[in-house]
Protein backbone atom coordinates (compact mmCIF):
# COMPACT_ATOMS: atom_id res chain seq x y z
CA UNK A 1 0.00 0.00 0.00
CA UNK A 2 3.19 2.18 1.08
CA UNK A 3 4.85 1.31 -2.25
CA UNK A 4 1.55 2.08 -4.65
CA UNK A 5 0.58 5.53 -2.70
CA UNK A 6 4.59 6.84 -2.93
CA UNK A 7 4.14 5.75 -7.01
CA UNK A 8 0.83 7.51 -7.54
CA UNK A 9 2.39 10.30 -6.07
CA UNK A 10 5.49 10.57 -8.09
CA UNK A 11 3.52 10.13 -11.07
CA UNK A 12 1.58 13.32 -10.24
CA UNK A 13 4.56 15.41 -9.69
CA UNK A 14 6.17 13.80 -12.79
CA UNK A 15 3.10 15.03 -14.81
CA UNK A 16 3.08 18.55 -13.39
CA UNK A 17 7.14 19.27 -13.95
CA UNK A 18 6.39 17.66 -16.68
CA UNK A 19 3.51 19.94 -17.60
CA UNK A 20 5.65 23.14 -16.85
CA UNK A 21 8.40 21.90 -19.00
CA UNK A 22 6.75 23.79 -21.95
CA UNK A 23 9.92 25.87 -23.90
CA UNK A 24 7.75 26.42 -26.60
CA UNK A 25 7.78 30.04 -28.00
CA UNK A 26 3.80 30.47 -29.23
CA UNK A 27 3.18 33.19 -32.18
CA UNK A 28 -0.30 32.85 -31.53
CA UNK A 29 -2.21 32.05 -28.26
CA UNK A 30 -5.63 31.61 -27.41
CA UNK A 31 -5.18 34.86 -24.86
CA UNK A 32 -2.52 36.82 -26.18
CA UNK A 33 -0.25 38.97 -23.57
CA UNK A 34 -1.33 42.03 -23.12
CA UNK A 35 0.42 45.37 -21.68
CA UNK A 36 -0.77 45.79 -18.09
CA UNK A 37 -2.59 48.93 -18.55
CA UNK A 38 -5.29 48.76 -15.73
CA UNK A 39 -7.44 51.11 -17.54
CA UNK A 40 -8.06 48.14 -19.86
CA UNK A 41 -8.27 45.23 -18.02
CA UNK A 42 -11.15 47.25 -15.93
CA UNK A 43 -13.27 47.19 -19.52
CA UNK A 44 -16.40 44.97 -19.22
CA UNK A 45 -15.35 43.47 -23.24
CA UNK A 46 -14.36 40.91 -24.96
CA UNK A 47 -10.51 39.52 -23.97
CA UNK A 48 -10.07 40.83 -28.21
CA UNK A 49 -11.18 44.28 -27.23
CA UNK A 50 -8.80 44.26 -24.20
CA UNK A 51 -5.94 43.17 -26.55
CA UNK A 52 -6.66 46.40 -28.73
CA UNK A 53 -6.89 48.55 -25.96
CA UNK A 54 -3.76 47.24 -24.07
CA UNK A 55 -2.28 47.20 -27.71
CA UNK A 56 -3.22 51.43 -27.69
CA UNK A 57 -1.65 51.77 -24.31
CA UNK A 58 1.40 49.68 -25.19
CA UNK A 59 2.46 52.40 -28.37
CA UNK A 60 1.32 55.34 -26.38
CA UNK A 61 3.46 53.83 -23.25
CA UNK A 62 6.05 54.19 -25.77
CA UNK A 63 6.34 57.15 -27.71
CA UNK A 64 5.70 59.18 -24.63
CA UNK A 65 8.84 57.63 -22.99
CA UNK A 66 11.01 57.32 -26.17
CA UNK A 67 13.56 60.01 -27.17
CA UNK A 68 14.18 60.91 -30.52
CA UNK A 69 17.96 60.24 -31.07
CA UNK A 70 20.16 63.53 -32.00
CA UNK A 71 21.58 61.42 -35.25
CA UNK A 72 18.96 60.50 -36.13
CA UNK A 73 17.72 63.74 -35.72
CA UNK A 74 20.71 65.60 -37.56
CA UNK A 75 20.93 62.73 -40.47
CA UNK A 76 16.75 63.35 -41.12
CA UNK A 77 16.20 59.27 -40.28
CA UNK A 78 12.84 58.24 -40.04
CA UNK A 79 10.92 54.50 -40.94
CA UNK A 80 9.93 51.56 -38.56
CA UNK A 81 11.78 50.26 -36.39
CA UNK A 82 10.67 46.86 -35.55
CA UNK A 83 11.41 44.38 -32.10
CA UNK A 84 10.36 41.07 -30.57
CA UNK A 85 10.24 39.74 -27.54
CA UNK A 86 8.60 36.50 -25.57
CA UNK A 87 6.24 37.02 -22.73
CA UNK A 88 7.07 34.58 -20.12
CA UNK A 89 4.73 32.66 -17.95
CA UNK A 90 5.72 34.40 -15.06
CA UNK A 91 4.84 38.09 -16.72
CA UNK A 92 8.50 38.79 -17.15
CA UNK A 93 10.07 39.42 -20.89
CA UNK A 94 13.04 37.68 -22.94
CA UNK A 95 14.67 36.98 -25.38
CA UNK A 96 14.38 40.60 -27.25
CA UNK A 97 15.51 40.66 -30.95
CA UNK A 98 16.18 43.99 -32.57
CA UNK A 99 13.96 42.70 -36.54
CA UNK A 100 14.36 45.89 -38.16
CA UNK A 101 16.57 48.99 -37.51
CA UNK A 102 16.68 52.29 -39.91
CA UNK A 103 20.21 53.68 -38.33
CA UNK A 104 21.07 56.45 -36.46
CA UNK A 105 20.84 55.29 -33.15
CA UNK A 106 17.22 54.36 -33.48
CA UNK A 107 16.79 50.98 -32.75
CA UNK A 108 19.31 50.88 -30.30
CA UNK A 109 16.90 53.62 -28.66
CA UNK A 110 13.77 51.18 -28.80
CA UNK A 111 15.85 48.17 -27.26
CA UNK A 112 16.85 49.99 -24.34
CA UNK A 113 13.53 51.26 -23.66
CA UNK A 114 12.44 47.64 -23.97
CA UNK A 115 14.91 46.29 -22.28
CA UNK A 116 14.30 48.13 -19.21
CA UNK A 117 11.00 46.49 -18.77
CA UNK A 118 11.42 43.87 -16.39
CA UNK A 119 14.21 46.05 -14.26
CA UNK A 120 11.42 48.74 -14.03
CA UNK A 121 8.87 46.08 -12.60
CA UNK A 122 6.86 45.86 -15.75
CA UNK A 123 4.97 42.53 -15.73
CA UNK A 124 2.62 41.36 -18.45
CA UNK A 125 -0.70 39.89 -18.75
CA UNK A 126 0.85 36.50 -20.29
CA UNK A 127 -0.70 34.71 -23.39
CA UNK A 128 -2.40 31.19 -22.07
CA UNK A 129 -3.23 27.94 -24.29
CA UNK A 130 -6.12 25.59 -22.74
CA UNK A 131 -6.20 28.22 -19.79
CA UNK A 132 -2.58 27.63 -18.76
CA UNK A 133 0.31 30.74 -18.93
CA UNK A 134 2.56 30.06 -22.09
CA UNK A 135 5.47 31.61 -23.74
CA UNK A 136 4.16 34.17 -26.08
CA UNK A 137 6.17 36.14 -28.60
CA UNK A 138 4.70 39.73 -29.12
CA UNK A 139 6.02 42.03 -32.15
CA UNK A 140 6.80 45.68 -31.75
CA UNK A 141 6.71 48.27 -34.75
CA UNK A 142 7.98 52.10 -33.21
CA UNK A 143 7.88 54.50 -35.65
CA UNK A 144 10.19 57.28 -36.04
CA UNK A 145 8.69 60.65 -37.99
CA UNK A 146 10.28 63.83 -37.92
CA UNK A 147 7.77 66.55 -37.08
CA UNK A 148 8.69 70.15 -38.45
CA UNK A 149 10.42 72.24 -35.62
CA UNK A 150 8.43 75.04 -34.74
CA UNK A 151 10.00 78.78 -35.28
CA UNK A 152 11.09 79.35 -31.68
CA UNK A 153 12.92 77.80 -28.88
CA UNK A 154 12.17 78.04 -25.20
CA UNK A 155 14.58 79.66 -23.08
CA UNK A 156 14.47 79.97 -19.21
CA UNK A 157 10.85 80.28 -19.43
CA UNK A 158 10.64 82.63 -22.82
CA UNK A 159 9.87 82.46 -26.11
CA UNK A 160 12.74 83.16 -28.54
CA UNK A 161 12.03 83.09 -32.22
CA UNK A 162 14.92 81.31 -33.83
CA UNK A 163 12.95 81.54 -37.87
CA UNK A 164 12.86 85.51 -38.19
CA UNK A 165 12.50 87.85 -41.19
CA UNK A 166 15.67 90.31 -39.58
CA UNK A 167 17.32 90.25 -36.34
CA UNK A 168 16.32 93.05 -34.14
CA UNK A 169 17.74 96.35 -34.78
CA UNK A 170 18.86 99.40 -32.48
CA UNK A 171 16.88 102.69 -33.51
CA UNK A 172 19.23 104.96 -35.63
CA UNK A 173 21.20 102.05 -36.65
CA UNK A 174 24.67 100.60 -35.47
CA UNK A 175 26.48 103.86 -34.93
CA UNK A 176 24.25 105.02 -32.71
CA UNK A 177 23.69 101.95 -30.59
CA UNK A 178 28.30 101.69 -30.38
CA UNK A 179 27.44 105.75 -28.63
CA UNK A 180 24.41 104.70 -26.49
CA UNK A 181 26.89 101.74 -25.03
CA UNK A 182 29.78 103.79 -24.53
CA UNK A 183 27.85 106.40 -23.09
CA UNK A 184 25.63 103.95 -20.67
CA UNK A 185 27.68 100.98 -19.72
CA UNK A 186 29.52 101.98 -16.52
CA UNK A 187 32.64 100.61 -15.11
CA UNK A 188 31.68 99.29 -11.38
CA UNK A 189 32.23 102.07 -9.01
CA UNK A 190 34.19 99.52 -6.63
CA UNK A 191 36.37 98.96 -9.39
CA UNK A 192 37.73 101.91 -10.47
CA UNK A 193 40.71 101.44 -9.19
CA UNK A 194 41.71 98.47 -10.58
CA UNK A 195 43.07 97.51 -13.86
CA UNK A 196 40.82 94.84 -14.47
CA UNK A 197 39.91 94.43 -18.28
CA UNK A 198 37.75 92.07 -20.62
CA UNK A 199 35.32 91.24 -22.89
CA UNK A 200 31.49 90.07 -22.31
CA UNK A 201 29.47 88.67 -24.57
CA UNK A 202 25.44 89.56 -23.94
CA UNK A 203 22.30 87.58 -25.37
CA UNK A 204 19.62 90.56 -24.98
CA UNK A 205 15.95 89.36 -25.89
CA UNK A 206 13.87 92.04 -27.66
CA UNK A 207 10.63 91.94 -26.48
CA UNK A 208 7.82 93.51 -29.36
CA UNK A 209 6.31 95.77 -26.30
CA UNK A 210 9.77 97.18 -26.10
CA UNK A 211 11.41 95.10 -23.24
CA UNK A 212 14.63 94.21 -23.40
CA UNK A 213 16.03 91.25 -21.33
CA UNK A 214 19.23 89.85 -20.66
CA UNK A 215 18.89 86.03 -21.84
CA UNK A 216 22.98 85.17 -21.22
CA UNK A 217 26.24 86.76 -20.06
CA UNK A 218 29.58 85.26 -20.90
CA UNK A 219 32.27 86.76 -18.77
CA UNK A 220 35.67 85.54 -20.78
CA UNK A 221 37.82 87.07 -18.10
CA UNK A 222 36.52 86.25 -14.80
CA UNK A 223 35.26 90.20 -14.12
CA UNK A 224 32.58 89.01 -12.00
CA UNK A 225 28.83 90.18 -10.69
CA UNK A 226 29.52 93.76 -10.15
CA UNK A 227 30.10 94.14 -13.74
CA UNK A 228 27.37 91.75 -15.05
CA UNK A 229 25.21 94.06 -13.01
CA UNK A 230 26.41 97.04 -14.80
CA UNK A 231 24.95 95.21 -17.89
CA UNK A 232 21.56 94.68 -16.68
CA UNK A 233 21.37 98.13 -16.01
CA UNK A 234 22.24 99.07 -19.37
CA UNK A 235 19.95 96.34 -21.06
CA UNK A 236 17.12 97.85 -18.75
CA UNK A 237 17.81 101.13 -19.76
CA UNK A 238 17.29 100.08 -23.52
CA UNK A 239 13.30 100.00 -23.40
CA UNK A 240 11.88 100.90 -26.35
CA UNK A 241 14.65 101.23 -28.36
CA UNK A 242 15.08 98.16 -30.26
CA UNK A 243 13.00 97.59 -33.42
CA UNK A 244 11.95 93.85 -33.14
CA UNK A 245 12.13 91.12 -35.26
CA UNK A 246 9.25 90.12 -37.37
CA UNK A 247 8.07 86.27 -38.83
CA UNK A 248 5.39 86.44 -41.24
CA UNK A 249 5.10 90.32 -40.84
CA UNK A 250 3.61 90.07 -36.99
CA UNK A 251 6.66 91.11 -34.70
CA UNK A 252 8.26 88.29 -32.32
CA UNK A 253 10.56 88.41 -29.59
CA UNK A 254 13.80 87.11 -30.73
CA UNK A 255 17.58 87.60 -29.42
CA UNK A 256 20.70 89.55 -30.86
CA UNK A 257 23.81 89.32 -29.43
CA UNK A 258 26.62 91.93 -28.43
CA UNK A 259 30.06 92.55 -27.76
CA UNK A 260 30.89 94.67 -24.37
CA UNK A 261 34.61 95.75 -23.30
CA UNK A 262 35.22 96.75 -19.79
CA UNK A 263 38.44 98.72 -20.16
CA UNK A 264 39.75 100.43 -16.63
CA UNK A 265 38.82 104.20 -16.74
CA UNK A 266 42.44 104.99 -15.07
CA UNK A 267 44.34 104.69 -18.74
CA UNK A 268 47.46 105.72 -17.91
CA UNK A 269 47.81 104.11 -14.46
CA UNK A 270 46.92 100.56 -16.23
CA UNK A 271 48.12 101.24 -19.93
CA UNK A 272 50.44 98.76 -19.52
CA UNK A 273 47.97 95.83 -18.60
CA UNK A 274 45.50 97.55 -21.75
CA UNK A 275 48.40 97.23 -24.37
CA UNK A 276 48.69 93.37 -23.44
CA UNK A 277 44.92 92.55 -23.77
CA UNK A 278 44.81 94.38 -27.10
CA UNK A 279 48.34 92.69 -28.07
CA UNK A 280 47.00 89.35 -27.04
CA UNK A 281 43.73 89.55 -29.35
CA UNK A 282 45.52 90.55 -32.38
CA UNK A 283 47.65 88.19 -32.06
CA UNK A 284 45.32 85.37 -31.28
CA UNK A 285 43.62 86.37 -34.73
CA UNK A 286 46.74 86.14 -36.58
CA UNK A 287 47.65 82.84 -34.79
CA UNK A 288 44.14 81.59 -36.18
CA UNK A 289 44.63 83.17 -39.65
CA UNK A 290 48.46 81.19 -39.88
CA UNK A 291 46.33 78.08 -39.40
CA UNK A 292 44.07 78.25 -41.48
CA UNK A 293 46.70 79.21 -44.14
CA UNK A 294 47.81 75.62 -43.35
CA UNK A 295 51.27 77.16 -41.01
CA UNK A 296 49.83 75.07 -38.53
CA UNK A 297 53.21 75.45 -36.41
CA UNK A 298 53.68 79.03 -36.92
CA UNK A 299 50.01 79.54 -35.57
CA UNK A 300 50.03 77.80 -32.49
CA UNK A 301 53.17 79.93 -31.89
CA UNK A 302 51.02 82.44 -32.44
CA UNK A 303 48.67 81.46 -30.18
CA UNK A 304 51.02 80.92 -27.50
CA UNK A 305 52.39 84.08 -27.68
CA UNK A 306 48.91 85.60 -27.37
CA UNK A 307 48.22 83.54 -24.21
CA UNK A 308 51.43 84.48 -22.45
CA UNK A 309 50.69 87.93 -22.83
CA UNK A 310 47.28 87.51 -21.12
CA UNK A 311 46.90 84.16 -19.84
CA UNK A 312 43.63 84.33 -17.91
CA UNK A 313 41.70 85.40 -20.85
CA UNK A 314 38.87 82.18 -21.27
CA UNK A 315 38.33 83.00 -24.86
CA UNK A 316 42.35 82.90 -26.07
CA UNK A 317 42.17 79.34 -24.14
CA UNK A 318 39.00 77.96 -25.66
CA UNK A 319 40.27 79.24 -29.13
CA UNK A 320 43.33 77.21 -28.94
CA UNK A 321 42.12 74.70 -27.14
CA UNK A 322 39.40 73.55 -29.98
CA UNK A 323 41.81 73.82 -32.60
CA UNK A 324 43.83 71.70 -30.37
CA UNK A 325 40.92 68.96 -30.70
CA UNK A 326 40.88 69.57 -34.54
CA UNK A 327 44.51 68.38 -34.07
CA UNK A 328 43.70 65.53 -32.24
CA UNK A 329 45.97 67.09 -29.50
CA UNK A 330 43.52 65.84 -26.57
CA UNK A 331 45.72 66.57 -23.82
CA UNK A 332 46.86 70.10 -24.40
CA UNK A 333 43.12 70.68 -25.52
CA UNK A 334 42.07 68.99 -21.71
CA UNK A 335 44.27 72.01 -19.96
CA UNK A 336 43.15 74.60 -22.28
CA UNK A 337 39.43 74.20 -21.87
CA UNK A 338 39.58 73.10 -18.23
CA UNK A 339 41.45 76.85 -17.41
CA UNK A 340 38.88 78.50 -19.93
CA UNK A 341 36.02 77.16 -17.32
CA UNK A 342 37.66 77.74 -14.39
CA UNK A 343 38.09 81.24 -15.74
CA UNK A 344 34.45 81.42 -17.03
CA UNK A 345 32.62 79.03 -15.28
CA UNK A 346 30.78 78.05 -18.64
CA UNK A 347 28.94 74.67 -17.98
CA UNK A 348 28.61 74.40 -21.54
CA UNK A 349 31.87 72.50 -21.62
CA UNK A 350 31.21 69.77 -19.88
CA UNK A 351 30.15 67.57 -22.40
CA UNK A 352 33.23 68.65 -24.37
CA UNK A 353 35.31 68.27 -21.69
CA UNK A 354 33.89 64.90 -20.10
CA UNK A 355 34.82 63.30 -24.17
CA UNK A 356 38.34 65.07 -24.76
CA UNK A 357 39.94 64.17 -20.96
CA UNK A 358 38.64 60.34 -21.16
CA UNK A 359 40.72 60.48 -24.76
CA UNK A 360 43.46 61.64 -22.99
CA UNK A 361 43.55 59.33 -19.85
CA UNK A 362 43.43 56.85 -22.95
CA UNK A 363 45.97 58.04 -25.28
CA UNK A 364 48.51 57.67 -21.74
CA UNK A 365 47.11 54.10 -21.15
Amino acid sequence: MKYTIFYFLFSILSFTASAQADTTIYAVAEEMPRFPFIGCEQLDTTLQAKYQCSQQALIAFVYSNIQYPIQARLDGIEGMVVTSFVVEPDSTISNLELLKDIGGGCGATVMGLLGAFNEAGVRWIPGKKEGEAVRTRMTVPVKFRLTEAPPYIFMDGDTVYTEIDALPSFKGGDEVLNTYIEENLSYPEAYKDTCLIGYMDVRLLVQPNGVVKTLEVTDYCNLGLDYQLEILNLTTSMFGKWEPSTYEGRPVPASVDLRLLFSPPNATACQSMIDNFNKANATINAGVTLYNEGEIEAGFEKMDQAIELFPNNGELLMTRGQIMVDENRYQEACEDLTKAKAIMGNNNLDQLLLIICNTKEAEEE
